[in-house]
């Protein structure tokens, strides 16, 4: 996967002359309708992606000496880390204008006591339930981060380290850095790509703990539906059941 510009080039700020923040659209009641919305205090200062690839590889001995067997047995969802810094040292912020930092430089400790904070865990908190089971979708929710004109990442939030770094007097936490990883989920559109290119060849998957097929036929072709396709080509008579540890053959689909 790759950055996506969704609209003509433009200037980075806003029509109000403002940066613009990052925001991560969330499906909130009905799967697929991104209606929830949440934007970052301060815009991150990096973004890490990760591709991973699984091969299994032996090593033969040969009186030419050792050679080595590489078979491919699946590519990853790309990964995306980044941190998300809050502050309300100062109260919330207001107007989505920058709070905390910027303006605590300079300042007497004496005066830095006398501030009163808001409680972080309140915006902390919203990013957080991305990786709970939303009770209308019975599941955590499907994400999209967006960055202006930018989509980062379509996917799900599949690791969250809350750090609380900063405290009032009386215990409030009003400073924390959410450090995040959301894992690609692949479009319709780059999965057809990613068959024409290999149409003819078959991958290797292995088997983890609370797979289905149903669930590996959504991860390689997007559509849980497909799944007897995979149960064909290796022999599954129960689909019900999956021993983890198992090499399946994932067939291409058929043009």
């Amino acid at each position: 996967m790759s950055i996506q510009r969704l609209s003509a080039p433009g200037p980075s700020l806003s029509s109000s002359g403002s940066l613009q923040k990052l925001k991560i659209l969330y499906e909130k009641r009905q799967a697929n309708a991104f209606s929830g919305e949440l934007q970052a205090l301060f815009n991150p200062s990096q973004l890490v992606y990760e591709q991973s690839v699984d091969w299994n590889f032996e090593s033969t001995h040969s009186p030419s000496g050792p050679t080595h067997t590489f078979e491919f047995e699946s590519s990853n969802p790309a990964a995306l880390t980044l941190d998300l810094f809050f502050d309300t040292y100062e109260g919330p912020p207001a107007g989505g204008a920058l709070s905390g930092l910027g303006r605590l430089a300079g300042r007497a400790p004496a005066e830095l006591e006398a501030s009163t904070g808001t409680d972080v865990v309140q915006y902390t908190d919203q990013f957080a339930g991305l990786a709970r089971v939303n009770r209308e979708l019975h599941r955590p929710p499907f994400c999209k981060l967006m960055w202006g004109e930018y989509q980062l990442l379509h996917g799900v939030l599949t690791q969250l380290h809350q750090t609380f770094t900063h405290f009032m007097a009386d215990g409030t936490p009003v400073r924390a850095t959410l450090s995040c990883t959301f894992r690609h989920r692949p479009t319709a559109q780059e999965l057809r790509a990613r068959e024409v290119h290999s149409a003819d060849v078959a991958s290797k998957r292995v088997v983890r703990r609370g797979d289905t097929l149903s669930s590996i036929a959504y991860e390689e072709y997007n559509d849980a539906s497909l799944w007897r396709p995979i149960a064909r080509a290796n022999g599954i008579e129960a689909p019900g059941r999956l021993e983890p540890g198992r090499v399946l053959t994932i067939p291409p689909l058929s043009k």
